[in-house]
């Protein structure tokens, strides 16, 4: 991570397969994981606890989906957001440019978009 900040990353995702790869990834882009959940409302929970500099979120969750989640958590905690989904549906993109999301990325997720991304919230931080 060549000259990037090294961001303190909340994680939240329903598909244990996706927890696991983002758990694995980031501290090999040279990020901390701080914490992971796996439903919205874990999310907000987590990042009232540790307060983290970028979250990376899915949109369709239980009880919860990822956009309300940062929509509450940014009340309290201002926090970079990355959504990872697989809904590219034109009223989820609103939503999360109302957001001021940083980065929208579809799953299957490539490391390099991955990287990419984390790359412009550590240099703008």
């Amino acid at each position: 991570m060549s000259g990037a900040r090294r961001l303190r990353v909340a994680v939240a995702d329903d598909e244990p397969d996706m927890r696991e790869y983002l758990g694995r990834i980031l501290p090999l882009l040279g990020h901390e994981v701080v914490g992971i959940a796996s439903t919205g409302a874990g999310l907000v929970d987590l990042c009232r606890r540790v307060s983290p500099d970028a979250i990376i979120t899915d949109i369709k969750m239980p009880d919860m989906d990822g956009l309300d989640a940062v929509r509450a958590i940014l009340t309290e905690c201002p926090a970079a957001v990355i959504v990872v989904t697989g809904y590219q549906d034109r009223a989820h993109r609103m939503r999360a440019h109302e957001l001021q999301v940083s980065a929208y990325l579809l799953k299957p997720v490539k490391r390099s978009d991955l990287e990419q991304a984390l790359a412009r919230v550590a240099g703008a931080r």
